[in-house]
Formats: structure tokens, C-alpha cells, sequence
């Protein structure tokens, strides 16, 4: 249950990190708590705030606004909406899942944030900007009548945007993008450093020119038997970003927030005040936590089984799931359609599935006429390869889990090409080809339209008795 409200005051911007991409901004007369993750571990146990922090629901204000920027659960997180009063009014994107949730929690009051087009609460301005990445989320710039600060979450900045947002605000702050996490890692192991993704995050910070630049929204960790994926993730650190945007951006202050610090305003400057927070505490982390080196040892995939399934119904299940795949991918021709596309490249699908004790492999030859299903490692030789441990790969189907809580017991590599040319020279060209099992699952198994629903349903019974009648009202 979270604290009471106590008396208004008008206030300029202040702006507190409770962790990762969590704010609590006051403005004015007004409060909002910016995408909502008040416990640890999340992301299906998978991942932790980073630096650790200790947040006391007791001590924090119910807000007057609770703003989710997009879907993914490390900033749309079910039992943390689940402890909070069902009299804030939410802003969110115009997305369909994040209605259905907020209204079967019993949230009543929604208004949609529109890209481009400011709504005024009090004496407050919150400007919704858009994002060039394939979700539908925002970037939220909080103005009052002097001072503005644009949180960027997860959202790409195209220079328009960028040059929109300058001409239209002076930026005191800046939560910038910057952290450039290889989540491609989850899709073929490679480890390289983004380049490019950094030298955009650079320019977006210097084309904004706020007076304090803040490395944002990437305060997480893997943890517990994910914890190795740290040394591949994250190959930019905060320290990095901010010597690297002193040398593009020299009048630009940057500075690394920790949870429990607040940002407060001084002559329209943005001012951290470290620890300051009644009801955040930074409960500290080494940098070393999070060092890239992508040298480092990676485990054997293993199923731990959390739930303790039998051998015997993990097994039927796997078999189940992959005899469905391959009735699937036998009847489906429709050309451009992802089993016409592995039959043009003459592919052949190999899913290995890691059981407790052993393990099953089947694989899909495309090249033959039928698309046969062999269930033993025999036959020919895999051009696309998909690793998943039996009891993810189960809750997975089952649409108790989404990809994002399961991706760490998943390993994906593919070696199709295609070979042109002759004597006289030779090209291999990569073929882009989707992995099999993830396409059916996500977009062609029996309720897949529904998954996402289903999956917040879930989460919200078992949440159900979260919220005391208090926390309700």
C-alpha cells in the first residue's frame, strides 16, 4: 500500500529516480509516476534494478498520474500497477494491451498520449514526443512555465523530432537513451559493440542540448543463473556514455543518477541532489557488475524446471509443441509466408529441446517434398538451429510466459546461404530467414492473436489479492 497524499505544493520540476526507468515527477500541482516498477526482481524474475535499491511503499506519494510509455515489462509491470490507487488517472499509448490490463485492474480514468500533441494538467505541460523504433510507446517532456525536462525512455529521436523538441523547450535535463543493449545477442550469440546505435544515442543528446544529460532507462541487471549475460549485454556503461558525449558535446553537463537521487531546480538549472529521496534507497553496485566482455565463459543451456514439472510431462509436451510446428509448417504454401520462404532456400529447421535430464531434437527438412518431422538427430544437417530449455519452451506455448521471461533459456543460430557464382568468382549471401518456432508461436499457433491478453490475465490473478481496499479507492 502506498503512503497518503499530504498537503499540495506548488512546485518547479522535480524529478526523483526511483530505479531503471521509474520516475516520480512533481510539477506544479501535479504528480506522475512514469512507468511503474516498484519491485525486484521482474521481468518474470529474470532481471533486477541495478544499482539495488529499497523502495518504501509506505513513504511514496499516491500519484495524481500514472504515465506507461510502451509495453515492454520493464516498464509496463503488472503487480507493481497492482499496488497502486485505482483513483490515478493513467496516460498511455494508444495500445490495446495496456488498456485491457489497466482495465481489468480496475483503473477507470485513461487518457491516450497522442505523439506531438501536449496535454496541460495544472500549470503543467506533458508534451508526448514519437519514437522511430516498430512499438507503440513516447517520450514524455514535463514543462512548466520555466522549466522543462524530457525523459527519452526507450524511444529512437529522428533529428526532426529532435529539432521539434528544441525549438519548443528549453531542456534543463535530458533521461537520454544510451545504453545500446545487445539483445541481439538472444538471436545469434555475437557480441560486437554497436557502433552505430551509439553514435545516434550521442547525437540525439547533443541535438537536444539540455543543460544536464542523465544516462537513462537502462538501470537493470540479469540475475540469479542469468547473471552471466551481463558480461554481453550492456557494452556501453554511463561512464562511457558521458566521457564519449564530453568530446561531442563539451558545454553539456552529464552525470549518472543512482536510485533515491533527485533532481530539483535552482535559476532554472537541473541540480541532483544525491540520496535525497524519503522513500528510495540506493542500496549501491559496482560498475564491474555490469562490464562488457564478451570474452567471458558462456554455461551450457540446462532446464532448471521452476515449477518441477515431470520428465514424463515435460516430455509430451515438447513433443506435442514440435509435432504441431511441423503440421504447421507442412500445410502452410501460401507463397512469401515464412514455411513457402525455408521451402524456396531448401532449409532444414533443427529445435533441439534441453530437458532436466537429457534431450529431444527434431528437425524440418524443407528440401524434401513432404517436409518430413524427424524426431532423433539423424538426417541432414540444420540451417537454422533453435536451443530452448523443455519447461520455457512449455510455458511459452501455454502463454503463461512471454519471449521476453523465456529469451535466457533460448539459443538461436542460423548458417543459411545461398551460393552464386562460378569459376570465375563466388559469393555466399546470408539468408534472412525467421526462426520457425518463434513466428508460429508469436503469430500462427492456436491463440496466438490472444497471447499477450492471456498472459495479463494470468499475471493479474495472480496478483488479485495484491491490493488492499485502500489502495483501491
Amino acid at each position: 500500500m502506498l503512503g497518503s497524499r499530504g498537503p499540495r505544493r506548488r512546485a518547479a520540476v522535480r524529478v526523483t529516480l526511483i530505479g531503471h526507468a521509474t520516475l516520480y515527477v512533481e510539477a506544479g500541482d501535479a504528480s506522475f509516476l512514469v512507468d511503474p516498477v516498484l519491485r525486484d526482481p521482474f521481468e518474470g524474475g529474470a532481471v533486477s534494478s541495478w544499482p539495488e535499491r529499497s523502495v518504501d511503499l509506505a513513504a511514496l506519494p499516491p500519484p495524481d498520474f500514472v504515465v506507461i510509455s510502451h509495453r515492454h515489462p520493464d516498464h509496463f509491470d503488472i503487480e507493481s500497477l497492482a499496488l497502486l490507487p485505482r483513483d490515478a488517472t493513467v496516460l498511455l499509448p494508444r495500445d490495446p494491451l495496456i488498456a485491457h490490463a489497466l482495465e481489468k485492474l480496475g483503473f477507470r480514468k485513461m487518457q491516450p498520449l497522442d505523439p506531438g500533441r501536449p496535454l496541460s494538467f495544472f500549470e503543467t505541460q506533458l508534451f508526448p514526443t514519437r519514437s522511430e523504433e516498430p512499438v507503440r510507446e513516447v517520450g514524455l517532456v514535463f514543462a512548466d512555465s520555466g522549466t522543462a525536462i524530457f525523459d527519452q525512455v526507450d524511444t529512437a529521436v529522428s533529428r526532426e523530432t529532435a529539432h521539434q523538441v528544441r525549438a519548443r523547450f528549453k531542456l534543463a535535463a535530458h533521461f537520454a537513451r544510451y545504453a545500446s543493449q545487445n539483445f541481439d545477442y538472444f538471436e545469434s550469440r555475437a557480441a560486437e559493440f554497436p557502433w552505430q546505435e551509439h553514435a545516434r544515442n550521442l547525437e540525439t543528446a547533443a541535438m537536444l542540448g539540455a543543460g544536464l544529460v542523465v544516462p537513462g532507462s537502462a538501470g537493470f541487471r540479469f540475475c540469479g543463473e542469468h547473471a552471466w549475460l551481463n558480461r554481453f549485454l550492456f557494452p556501453v556503461s554511463r561512464r562511457a556514455f558521458l566521457a564519449d558525449l564530453g568530446r561531442v558535446s563539451p558545454d553539456q553537463r552529464g552525470e549518472a543518477m543512482d536510485p533515491g537521487d533527485v533532481i530539483e531546480m535552482s535559476d532554472g538549472e537541473a541540480r541532483i541532489a544525491r540520496g535525497a529521496s524519503p522513500f528510495v534507497r540506493c542500496l549501491g553496485g559496482s560498475d564491474d557488475e555490469l562490464r562488457f566482455d564478451p570474452t567471458s565463459p558462456v554455461p551450457a543451456l540446462h532446464d532448471p524446471d521452476p515449477e518441477g514439472r515431470r520428465e514424463a510431462e515435460l516430455r509430451e509436451g515438447v513433443i506435442r509443441i514440435a509435432r504441431a510446428l511441423g503440421q504447421w509448417a507442412r500445410g502452410d504454401a501460401t507463397p512469401l509466408s515464412v514455411p513457402w520462404r525455408y521451402r524456396q532456400a531448401g532449409a532444414v529447421y533443427g529445435l533441439t529441446v534441453v530437458l532436466p535430464e537429457g534431450a529431444l531434437q527434431f528437425s524440418l527438412d524443407f528440401g524434401a517434398a513432404e517436409v518430413p518431422l524427424r524426431e532423433s538427430a539423424s538426417g541432414p544437417e540444420p540451417t537454422v538451429t533453435h536451443q530452448i530449455a523443455a519447461s520455457a519452451l512449455l510455458d511459452w506455448a501455454e502463454r503463461r510466459r512471454d519471449f521476453f521471461s523465456v529469451r535466457a533459456w533460448s539459443r538461436r543460430f542460423s548458417t543459411g546461404r545461398r551460393i552464386v557464382g562460378d569459376a570465375s568468382g563466388v559469393e555466399a549471401l546470408k539468408l534472412e530467414l525467421p526462426d520457425l518456432l518463434m513466428h508460429w508461436l508469436l503469430r500462427e499457433s492456436e491463440g496466438a492473436d490472444e497471447a499477450a491478453r492471456r498472459r495479463v490475465d494470468l499475471e493479474i490473478a495472480r496478483c488479485a489479492g495484491a491490493p488492499t481496499a485502500a489502495a483501491r479507492r
